[in-house]
């Protein structure tokens, strides 16, 4: 028996020997995005013309009908240099570090596609802020490169003097996260740090855990002074909102009904015009919505109702203009019907803040804050909320057909504050590779705010950032 191991280890390595003739070293074996790095092959045949490949991963969010899934990842090969191996057998390469997913990257030497040399390059995460100091409200521009795509390796809980602010990811950024968050707190120097790990919460020994990679660092941080002067307020909240979509029409033959943005806040204006239909007719115009919720047990269904109705003039033809309804975010659909005629369109309804009252409150007072068109799917039907950088909790819209009220307490200190508003994911699988064969949901990034919201998975969602002044009279 142990005569047939020894063979069979044989055969294996020779198995391996066959796939990587070569031998491939680099120096360093890990840095950051832009390290510039030196990288040498032996063991090659002269004269052969040969490729050093990077290999790395189309990651997306994997996100149903309505559902998330986590994430999914396909390899991907990028040829950073070409040489042409020496009579020594040698070949030499220089790269700098391409702005990718954090963790470990295999290095192939190629040579007409085949397998040449080997080895692993580690993009080590950084974080980088700007401006370094300013008034309370400054927006902080946060920078993470290197934040990894695997299970173990997508999130980043960042937190302020201490308070979790929330999680960040880059999935669909290619490893680079880049987002604000405001200046609060009193004056004087104020800690920013990143903490890794795939929790609700920050994992604080990550450098005890089984996936710890001793190349990356575990907390990544730094410091942001405020300054003496006025606050730094932001931009009204309906500048926050996210532009509205390009007109849209229907697609298919007979009938025609158009909208002149295809998307929209709770009562922006949206012109309706038809053609095609009966001249004289009465069109009604029905919309669709879903009603229901996910806790109740009844769960919930998609229903149509009458909007309005309009006459068709001789030509069949109609334009009126409608005040985007108040209702869930998400894609409707419009109908217009007259008799057997009908069309359709779909109109997308994104969220609003339409409420913070009242703007100046004394220390402990009572705080209004009111969303519309939040979503129902798993991924758009919560936004969490933050006080001055530190996560409070999230409200649903789904239930109360996209309306998201909220009453909160104002802090003691006197002076202005802030309030943080983020998309989020409610529920759903987390899975993603190299994650458990087994996810457990409720030990992952669920419910947290999205700090790098425009990595949000599925809707398109904006974030809002608040001021309020607690001031005693």
């Amino acid at each position: 028996m142990k005569r047939i191991l020894v063979l069979l280890a044989a055969l294996l390595l020779g198995a391996a020997a066959a796939q990587a003739p070569g031998r491939l070293a680099l120096e360093p074996l890990d840095g950051v995005v832009g390290t510039a790095v030196s990288a040498v092959a032996t063991g090659l045949t002269p004269g052969t013309e040969v490729e050093l490949v990077w290999i790395s991963a189309d990651a997306a969010w994997n996100v149903g009908d309505g559902t998330f899934h986590g994430i999914t990842a396909e390899e991907t090969r990028t040829v950073l240099a070409t040489a042409t191996v020496s009579a020594a057998g040698e070949a030499s390469f220089e790269f700098t570090v391409p702005e990718d997913y954090g963790y470990v990257h295999n290095v192939f030497v190629e040579a007409g596609g085949e397998l040449q040399a080997r080895s692993g390059f580690t993009v080590v995460p950084s974080l980088s802020i700007s401006p370094a100091s300013g008034p309370v409200g400054t927006p902080i521009t946060v920078t993470m490169k290197g934040v990894g795509y695997r299970f173990w390796e997508s999130v980043w809980h960042l937190l302020y003097d201490g308070a979790h602010t929330g999680w960040v990811s880059a999935i669909t950024s290619q490893g680079t996260a880049v987002f604000t968050i405001p200046a609060t707190g009193e004056v004087g120097l104020h800690t920013i740090q990143a903490i890794s790990g795939t929790h609700p919460v920050p994992y604080l020994n990550q450098q005890q855990s089984p996936n710890f990679k001793p190349a990356v660092p575990t907390v990544l941080g730094a410091m942001f002074e405020v300054t003496e002067g006025p606050a730094v307020m932001p931009p009204a909240p309906e500048a926050m909102t996210l532009p509205r979509a390009e007109a849209v029409s229907s697609t298919a033959d007979g009938p025609s009904l158009s909208l002149d943005h295809g998307s929209g806040t709770v009562g922006s204006p949206v012109e309706v015009s038809g053609a095609g239909f009966p001249p004289g007719a009465t069109v009604d115009l029905m919309w669709s919505t879903v009603t229901g919720n996910r806790i109740s047990g009844q769960g919930w269904e998609e229903v149509e109702r009458q909007l309005q109705q309009v006459q068709a003039d001789a030509s069949g033809a109609f334009t009126l203009a409608l005040a985007t309804p108040d209702d869930l975010g998400g894609a409707h659909t419009l109908r217009a019907v007259a008799g057997d005629a009908q069309a359709s369109v779909s109109y997308v309804i994104t969220p609003s803040v339409v409420t913070l009252e009242p703007k100046v409150v004394e220390p402990g007072g009572d705080i209004t804050i009111t969303l519309k068109g939040v979503g129902w799917t798993q991924t758009a039907n919560i936004y969490a909320l933050l006080i001055d950088n530190g996560y409070v909790g999230y409200g649903c819209g789904f239930n109360s057909q996209g309306d998201l009220t909220i009453f909160l307490k104002a802090p003691g200190r006197e002076g202005t504050h802030f309030i943080g508003i983020y998309p989020s994911i409610y529920q759903g699988e987390v899975t993603s590779p190299g994650g458990p064969t087994t996810p457990d949901a409720n030990a992952t990034y669920l419910q947290l705010p999205m700090l790098h919201f425009q990595d949000h998975p599925g809707e398109e969602l904006p974030a809002f950032v608040l001021a309020f002044e607690v001031r005693s009279d």
